[in-house]
């Protein structure tokens, strides 16, 4: 009877709050029981008193499917949900998955039972990643990917990773070369991968969408390249996003380059770029020998491959080329992304501090004092 007073009098007893989540701990039989409920406290309760009354109705806890599943481990759990999901995304992002996962989710919450990860010990393994935020905002996805299985599953009540926000990033760098830096650099890649970088530099084409590219889908009486397709990391799949299918306007510059390529290897192989061993080019093999090595021989300070796209985006804005264009010859969507990567390399082809408009109102108004800039309120 005191026992049962002690419990009335303390509403959560039976419970212990383990991180965020509360769980259920009895002896039953003589062995220690233990079930994760909930965070919520009101839930919490509620599960309890269901445990506590099977107990005195069977003297036991009933094996359940949602209450066996609350042992699952976190390791156990991701495995299947990488199964699932490998089918629905690109390779390239599964790869990025299983890096994440291997390299720093899993070492930390494999052996876990995913029930009892709580929202302070996804908080703590963050603080200690000690890497930028947009590769700590890449490794959560993984981990939310599983939680929200996990939740639809019915294998664990609350989802915490609603409540882990993504860091907050700053804009990807832009670090384009100058026209002479780009030709210094042309002047001292190896001559083999040189049409590679003439093309990557006056189309501005990524750096899959040129591994996979293939003669087929150069049209030179029409002077356009057709993009349907990218290659990352030697698998060949659709483009990067709907508006990445594109026709790429080839300017006499690329023409060069593609009949100079040409001349190599249209005959050897139905893929446009080739590596010196007659198979198509892999980014990330030509990023370590070619691209670094005649950045350094042009003494050009390093910049990732990348830079070529954006050289080129930079290039043709400096010239004053239409904006649309060069959204259509990158496979933008819309000019948001143009304008907001770009803006501080829009040239000053127009004024910038009103001086223009200024001219024209003293035009218009010239004629009455009263409307014209310089003309005094009255007081």
């Amino acid at each position: 009877m005191v026992v049962e007073e002690k419990k009335r009098r303390n509403k959560n007893h039976n419970m212990v709050l383990r991180g965020v989540t509360w769980h259920f701990v009895a002896k039953i039989n003589g062995k220690k029981v233990k079930r994760a409920l909930s965070q919520s406290i009101t839930e919490a309760r509620r599960l309890r008193d269901e445990l506590l009354r099977e107990i005195v109705l069977h003297g036991d806890i009933p094996t359940r499917k949602q209450e066996s599943s609350a042992g699952v481990l976190f390791g156990e759990f991701a495995l299947k949900w990488a199964k699932i999901i490998e089918k629905k995304v690109r390779i390239s992002t599964m790869r990025d998955y299983r890096i994440s996962m291997n390299s720093c989710i899993l070492p930390r919450f494999g052996d876990t039972p995913i029930a009892d990860i709580g929202y302070l010990d996804v908080e703590t393994f963050i603080s200690e990643l000690g890497c930028s935020a947009k590769r700590i905002n890449n490794v959560l996805v993984p981990m939310r990917g599983v939680f929200r299985l996990a939740e639809k599953s019915g294998i664990i009540s609350t989802n915490i990773m609603k409540m882990v926000e993504n860091r907050r990033t700053e804009k990807p760098q832009i670090n384009p070369m100058s026209l002479d830096e780009v030709n210094a650099f042309l002047a001292k890649v190896n001559p083999y991968y040189r049409p590679f970088f003439e093309v990557a530099f006056f189309t501005g084409m990524r750096g899959g969408e040129m591994s996979a590219l293939k003669w087929v889908n150069v049209d030179f009486e029409k002077k356009v390249i057709r993009i349907v397709e990218t290659r990352v990391y030697g698998v060949e799949g659709m483009p990067k996003t709907s508006g990445s299918y594109r026709d790429v306007d080839i300017l006499p510059m690329t023409m060069r380059a593609l009949k100079d390529q040409a001349a190599s290897s249209k005959l050897k192989s139905p893929y446009v770029f080739l590596n010196e061993e007659g198979k198509p080019i892999e980014v990330e093999t030509l990023r370590k020998n070619a691209w670094s090595k005649g950045l350094k021989h042009a003494k050009i300070p390093y910049r990732p491959m990348i830079q070529t796209r954006h050289t080129f985006a930079t290039l043709m804005i400096l010239s004053g080329e239409n904006l649309g264009w060069v959204q259509k010859m990158m496979g933008h969507k819309s000019l948001k992304m143009i304008i907001n990567n770009y803006f501080s390399h829009i040239p000053n082809l127009t004024h910038r501090d009103g001086t223009l408009f200024v001219q024209e109102y003293e035009k218009k108004f010239s004629g009455d004092p009263k409307r014209t800039p310089e003309s005094k309120i009255e007081t």
